[in-house]
């Protein structure tokens, strides 16, 4: 099981300190990510209710609701998109093939612009993908029949787990007091702290009554394995309309189709990024034989960093024998809707995003080096699907 490294909300100054160094030089949203799966268990009369408090920290997001007083924020990627992109949930849904192609078009159509805004602030987060989720919600409300909409929704709430006492349906059959609802909008603020996350959870389920917690496990349904549920963020975005490259011909993802590709962004000025460049030098050697492909991007902040003579020459200084795309007019920066030097991310076999990570991999301490290095591990022992539409089991 991967360490939880959880979600931090704390402003961003872009400097050596933080161990990154960002565009705009403003707060932004920090997340790294990691599959956590947690439970806690209630005693209901002589049985024993597992009620879900989440798949992943950072998946946990507000619900829609047009009539709600609270929304809490939403946080991406979305777990109903990672549900629906699932063949286990497939499975679970009685989906046919008809269903499961038109469920992975709905997706598609909503799942990169979703991802594209993870790290605005939260409220401008949230009033943009509203609309997004709400047309994919449309879009299932036509392709599923009602039954299968109602497990679908049991297995978003179980993702959500205790945040999912602020979707107003929830709240309502709670029954939440007023002072119940300001206590767990106090305990489960985002910006806790990755090592108070479990205890907050903990804490907020105590907020609720016996009753009103198996009214939860009720409206969860049957729990479901989330384990099964491949953490999957978006098909990543194609490499396009690249200044030039350095030690290689044009590539693009889609050529690389059935391999673990790492990306990061850098410039050669960031002192956080040249801290970095020797992991990934060292991840392009040690896993050279095992389909693992590391690209880098460079994205200059400065004029000096525009002068390909000098990107060149710096890379040949730092080691840099991948391939290394050149992005003077900030293409794929935005196509990636990157806002932070460093940043790494890791695509799957089948072309999906993953996993990422933002500033130094191992700034004070953090083994981010380590952590990333045995998420690749686990990408390169995944299979090939070559389907490219939904998720086999984890």
């Amino acid at each position: 099981m991967a360490q939880d490294w959880g979600s931090i909300d704390e402003p961003r100054e872009g400097d050596a300190r933080r161990g990154l160094r960002n565009e705009e030089n403003r707060p932004q949203h920090i997340v790294l990510h990691s599959v956590r799966i947690m439970r806690i268990q209630v005693q209901w009369e002589s049985r024993r209710v597992v009620v879900f408090l989440g798949l992943l920290a950072v998946l946990s997001e507000g619900l829609l609701g047009a009539n709600s007083s609270y929304v809490s924020p939403i946080f991406l990627p979305h777990p109903m998109t990672m549900l629906l992109r699932s063949q286990a949930v497939h499975r679970e849904l009685g989906l046919n093939a008809g269903q499961q192609a038109a469920i992975v078009e709905a997706v598609e159509e909503v799942e990169l612009p979703l991802w594209r805004l993870r790290d605005l602030p939260s409220e401008e987060r949230a009033a943009a993908a509203g609309p997004l989720l709400q047309s994919l919600r449309a879009e299932l409300a036509r392709i599923l029949t009602v039954r299968q909409l109602e497990r679908l929704d049991q297995l978003i709430r179980q993702a959500h787990g205790i945040r999912a006492v602020f979707e107003p349906p929830v709240a309502a059959a709670l029954n939440l007091s007023d002072g119940q609802r300001n206590r767990l909008r106090t305990l489960l603020n985002t910006s806790i702290r990755p090592s108070d996350r479990v205890r907050a959870e903990r804490s907020a389920l105590a907020v609720l009554s016996d009753p009103q917690k198996r009214a939860l496990a009720v409206l969860m349904g049957a729990p479901f394995d989330l384990s099964r549920v491949q953490r999957i963020a978006c098909r990543a975005p194609e490499l396009e309309r690249v200044t030039t490259w350095i030690n290689s011909p044009a590539l693009t993802l889609n050529e690389l189709g059935g391999k673990v590709v790492v990306v990061h962004f850098y410039t050669f000025g960031c002192i956080n990024c040249i801290r970095n460049l020797p992991h990934y030098n060292d991840w392009h050697e040690r896993f050279a034989g095992n389909d693992l492909v590391v690209v880098g991007i460079h994205r200059p902040e400065t004029k000096g960093e525009h002068d390909l003579t000098r990107v060149r020459e710096k890379a040949m200084e730092a080691g840099i024998a991948y391939p290394a795309a050149v992005d003077n007019e900030s293409r794929n920066w935005d196509a990636w809707a990157n806002r932070i030097w460093p940043s790494v991310y890791l695509i799957d076999r089948n072309g999906f995003v993953r996993y990422w990570w933002y500033g130094e991999l191992n700034w004070q301490g953090t083994q981010g080096e380590k952590w990333m290095r045995d998420r690749i591990v686990e990408l390169l022992a995944e299979p090939y699907t070559a389907s490219g539409g939904s998720q086999a089991d984890s």
